[in-house]
Parts: structure tokens; sequence; C-alpha cells
């Protein structure tokens, strides 16, 4: 069974890495506007992070661990991150579907009686909701546009695969087991594809009813990393904390 403590940290791990992407791809933005909401997404997906970490792990030492000491086979991230944005419509799919996702499982922790982790559901639910709208008004934007259309829509038959194989399944063979008193891997994914569904659907989009069939995905799954593959060395290099004492 999962853990909730594994979970969270799924969740944080995820959140360093699309901050980093907010901060590699900030100058790509097409408008002042756009700068501004990727720098706004990128500080609020570190804050997220670390607020994670530091409930999972109090005193300075441990923290430190936690953010600056493991390596790329310890995070948790989606493996959604790891390939970088192709174009434009890439990144805002990647960013949306990450996002989704991610808030599909904080969402499962809002009822917790654990007020910490509940306090840290709802805030990450407050951030992404405005996440999610600057992705959507995106998507309104692009299905205006036939090149711009079709490189969403490649994008999303690419990713939607990852994302939802981010959720495991119900069963020992076949993914994640579900924490004692919450839903299973299927119902956290089959919630996540209709609400991708109800964005993306009205403006001509088509989402996959079955993103994970017809495609074989390399590695064994860990339920653990919510991953099947340790992350790639070149993301690793730019995610990764420095050490403070570094800094001058």
């Amino acid at each position: 069974m999962t853990d909730v403590n594994d979970d969270l940290l799924c969740v944080a791990d995820t959140k360093l890495v699309l901050g980093n992407w907010f901060a590699e791809c900030v100058m790509n933005g097409r408008s002042l506007p756009d700068f501004a909401a990727m720098l706004g997404m990128c500080t609020a997906s570190y804050g997220q992070a670390r607020a994670i970490y530091q409930h999972l792990a109090p005193g300075q030492e441990a923290y430190a661990e936690l953010e600056r000491g493991r390596g790329p086979a310890e995070i948790r991230s989606m493996q959604l991150l790891d390939v970088p944005p192709q174009n434009w419509e890439d990144l805002v799919m990647a960013a949306y579907l990450a996002e989704q996702s991610s808030w599909a499982l904080m969402s499962s922790l809002l009822a917790t009686d654990d007020r910490a982790v509940a306090a840290i559901a709802r805030k990450i639910g407050e951030e992404a909701y405005f996440h999610l709208k600057y992705a959507t008004g995106w998507f309104k934007v692009i299905a205006s546009d036939v090149e711009g259309a079709e490189r969403l829509q490649d994008s999303l038959a690419r990713r939607i695969v990852l994302a939802r194989d981010w959720f495991g399944a119900d069963d020992p063979g076949g993914g994640v087991m579900p924490r004692e008193g919450a839903m299973g891997g299927r119902a956290l994914a089959d919630g996540f594809i209709r609400n991708v569904e109800r964005d993306l659907a009205p403006l001509g989009f088509q989402v996959p009813s079955e993103p994970a069939g017809g495609h074989a995905i390399a590695g064994s799954w860990d339920q653990t990393r919510r991953r099947r593959d340790d992350l790639p060395a070149g993301l690793f290099e730019v995610i990764r904390f420095k050490n403070p004492e570094y800094a001058h």
C-alpha cells in the first residue's frame, strides 16, 4: 500500500521539477504577462515543494538531506516531466497535465485527519487553480490556430500516457495499491481524465479514453516513487539545489 508521506514526496519532487521547467522556459514566453505568470508559477511550485519537504523532514539537517542530499535515483517526480518541452504548445500542455494530475492526488488528502497535510493540500489546490486557468486560457488561443492546435493535440497524445501512468493501478500486479481510506489509482486516474476532457473536448481536442492502451511504457513500476526509471542525469543537474555554503 502507498503511504501518505510517499505520495507527498512524489508531489513535492514533481513541483520541484515543474518549478525548474518554468524557470528554464520563462524567456520563451510570448508576451510580458507570460513572463510574469511563469515566474509566479515557478516560485509557487518551489514554495509548495519546500513546504512539503519541511513537513516531511522537520529540523535543519533532515530538511537539508531531503532537499539537497538525494541522487537522481531517489527523486520521485513524474516521468511526464523527464522530457523537455519541444515547443510552446508542448510546454503549456505538459505543465497543465502535471498540475492537473498532482492536484488529483493532493485533493485526496483534503479530508485527512492530519491538519497540517490537509492545509498543505488546500493551499496547493488554491494555487493550482490559477496555474490551470493560465493553461486553459492558452488552450483557447491555440485552438484557433491550425498548426498550433495540431502541435497541442500531438503533445496531449504523447504526454497523457505518462500522466495517466503516474496513478498506477489498484492491484499489486498492476501498480500502486491505494493507502487505507484513499481512492485507488484507477479512480484517481478516471477523475483526472474527466477534468482533462472538461477543459479540452469543448475546444475540439481529442482526449484518449484509454491513454495507457496500446502504448508500451518501458521500465518496471516503482510504486514508492511512482516512476519506472531514474531521473535523467541531465535533468537532475538542472533541478538539484546547490549547497548554500558555496554561495558568495
